[in-house]
């Protein structure tokens, strides 16, 4: 009589090495992409909202940088299948997620947004600040901090769900990690999407006021609370199509520039953690 395979056996059969490489690579694959969804998605919807220029740009490109180094790193620590190697290898991987909150909002996003519109190409004055060597300290210890219990979990979440016979039980470490990199995201979303989305978000929700309310008589109270004086030198460009994008940010994002495009015009508008101050047309 055939003697039965001991677990240990089963593992070492080429079949379930190649299923185990496979998992850990889609394992990886779904934090990158589910960290990148929950860092800029819904920065991209509010955008989007917002009459922002491409407010998806940052979201795709995320997701696609994410996954670029997510998926090698979730096959890596699985085919080498120790915990403690496996966390070495996602906080790796997590200084590059850290490392992408910052620089694609801040660097990457406005060389492709001059490469879209190239009328754009000497009107984004985006600096690089030694602030963001800071920044980044901040939001990797934040990634660090969950992108370690995604490898602490790897290999003890993968191994039953590779071996199991129903498809909830092997999609169950991917709703573990969605969960894990979904609370992640959201942090560092604060850190840097946040400040200039808002800028951007309060100057449409100032010309969308005055859109509403042309020819209409306003409260002073409440025209001085949606900052109309700043849009006075603009008037007659504000009921054409409008998109917006961030021009500049100082060290601290409090200082905003945020440029509408009305038409074939652009305008230049200055917020002030999040007041709108002026708004003036300028060339490109």
């Amino acid at each position: 009589m055939q003697p039965l395979m001991s677990p240990s056996d089963a593992s070492a059969r080429p079949d379930v090495l190649r299923a185990k490489q496979i998992y850990g690579f889609t394992y990886g694959l779904v934090v990158g992409v589910g960290f990148a969804f929950a860092t800029w998605g819904m920065d991209a919807y509010v955008l989007s909202q917002s009459n922002a220029l491409f407010p998806w740009i940052k979201l795709i490109v995320g997701a696609v940088l994410c996954a670029i180094v997510g998926a090698p790193a979730g096959w890596l620590a699985l085919r080498l299948e120790r915990e403690l190697l496996a966390v070495v290898i996602w906080l790796a991987a997590g200084a590059w997620l850290a490392w992408m909150t910052i620089i694609l909002p801040l660097q990457i996003t406005p060389r492709l947004l001059s490469f879209l519109e190239p009328s754009l190409r000497e009107m984004l004055h985006y600096t690089y600040f030694e602030e963001f060597a800071v920044r980044f300290g901040v939001a990797y210890t934040w990634v660090a901090i969950f992108i370690a219990v995604i490898g602490l979990l790897e290999l003890p979440l993968s191994e039953p769900a590779i071996f199991a016979t129903s498809a909830f039980g092997r999609i169950i470490p991917f709703l573990v990690c969605l969960v894990i990199v979904g609370i992640s995201g959201s942090i560092v979303d604060g850190l840097n999407n946040e400040p200039l989305r808002t800028a951007l978000v309060t100057t449409n929700q100032s010309i969308q006021f005055a859109v509403d309310h042309q020819g209409q008589t306003v409260d002073p109270q409440l025209a001085r609370q949606m900052h109309q004086s700043a849009l006075n030198t603009i008037t007659n460009l504000l009921p054409q199509p409008r998109r917006l994008i961030v021009q500049d940010f100082n060290q601290d994002l409090g200082q905003v520039h945020v440029l509408v495009r009305f038409g074939d015009q652009w305008v230049q508008c200055l917020s002030l953690y999040n007041q709108l101050s002026n708004c003036n047309a300028v060339s490109p």
